[in-house]
């Protein structure tokens, strides 16, 4: 679904430290890292009893394009990023299923957990890496805080602490997003350039 990548478009701004963060409020950061929040243990309710094999990684990349088109339409203005049981109930989407020959219960929770162990995986490896060194990147705007100004200093002191609470907010949520198996994690590095082209 289109909210899926959405999703996984604010992590990544929100992993590459983007200055726009700074330009949200901490209660909208604070709503954000709550529906991210909500979203994962959705999602990890979702696909509890499923686990996805090659094959299952061969049929989410040649489909993923077509179910996303399908799920523009299904696309709202809602708090949820996600509504499984509406698309599990959708005549337009069983009817998309069957003409791809995918079980249409099977095919959903597959996919998601797809989507969900990368992005674990994905957020596994960058919160090590020390680019998300908020405290070092505090350290360096104080030095230049006479050679910026008062007014500059402030707006980029305010962003790098906006994007520890955002980078704090994703570091408690995503531990509840599903931990991949050993076989899963291998087919994740296999196709990892695949995957990570989503739209």
């Amino acid at each position: 679904m289109k909210k899926i990548i959405l999703l996984l478009l604010s992590f990544f701004m929100l992993m590459s430290g983007s200055p726009a963060i700074g330009q949200s409020s901490q209660d909208e950061i604070n709503e954000s890292n709550r529906k991210f929040q909500e979203w994962a243990v959705s999602i990890s309710e979702f696909v509890k009893d499923v686990r996805f094999n090659e094959k299952d990684v061969h049929d989410f990349i040649n489909q993923r394009d077509e179910f996303n088109a399908f799920g523009e339409e299904q696309d709202s203005d809602d708090e949820e990023y996600v509504d499984f049981n509406s698309i599990l109930n959708d005549p337009a989407y069983l009817s998309w299923a069957k003409s791809k020959g995918l079980d249409s219960d099977d095919w959903l929770k597959k996919s998601m957990r797809i989507t969900a162990v990368m992005m674990r995986t994905q957020m596994e490896e960058n919160m090590s890496g020390s680019q998300f060194d908020m405290t070092g990147q505090l350290a360096e705007i104080e030095k230049m805080r006479d050679q910026m100004g008062e007014e500059m200093y402030l707006q980029m002191k305010q962003a790098l602490e906006a994007g520890a609470a955002a980078m704090q907010g994703l570091n408690n949520f995503y531990k509840e997003l599903p931990d991949p198996t050993d076989t899963e994690k291998a087919l994740l590095l296999k196709y990892k350039n695949q995957l990570m082209q989503m739209e």
